[in-house]
């Protein structure tokens, strides 16, 4: 197993787990004394400042697509990149590069791309819920930005996916073979 396969599923799921971990609401709950009955409390006070089940659901959705296109990151990137023929006769060298925004920081490395997209996604996150508390509008561009950036993880997600089985079909345009591809380190 590769180093940087290792320190990117590390630092991605300890990421993860910390925004899980955390309160997902994005106002704090009131404590309400024993003391102190319900029928004291002004109605102000009586109304929940919770996050909605909604703005959780978005929440949830974009870690969700932010693990999916994580991991598929991390196994397209730790593709094998010698081609063989079924016979063991060498075809050529392929390196799978990352193609999306994180590219430009390491098109080789999955440590760095999945660690760039993770930090954009807890920004995003962050972002969203300082939206949220403000309220009105607010809110629902805070869902709406949560939701669009989940969306493209997941579309991304696919794309690596799709690359992923492609390879085959390109190393055989490349080398003209048509038989079965054998892959090595």
């Amino acid at each position: 197993m590769h180093v940087t396969k290792i320190r990117a599923e590390s630092f991605g799921m300890l990421l993860l787990a910390m925004g899980v971990i955390t309160p997902l609401s994005a106002n704090p709950q009131s404590m309400f004394s024993l003391e102190r009955g319900r029928a004291e409390i002004p109605k102000a006070e009586q109304v929940s400042k919770g996050t909605s089940l909604a703005f959780k659901a978005s929440e949830l959705f974009l870690f969700s697509g932010t693990a999916f296109d994580m991991t598929t990151t991390v196994k397209g990137l730790d593709h094998p990149t010698i081609a063989y023929t079924s016979e063991g006769k060498f075809l050529t060298h392929y390196y799978v590069e990352e193609t999306g925004w994180a590219g430009f920081l390491g098109k080789r490395d999955a440590f760095t791309a999945v660690g760039a997209n993770v930090f954009k996604n807890v920004l995003m996150d962050r972002y969203s819920r300082r939206l949220y508390t403000r309220g009105g509008r607010w809110r629902t561009l805070a869902f709406g930005m949560n939701i669009a950036q989940a969306t493209f993880n997941s579309i991304a997600a696919g794309n690596n996916i799709r690359s992923d089985e492609r390879i085959d079909k390109q190393v055989r345009l490349a080398t003209g073979y048509r038989g079965l591809i054998v892959w090595s380190r």
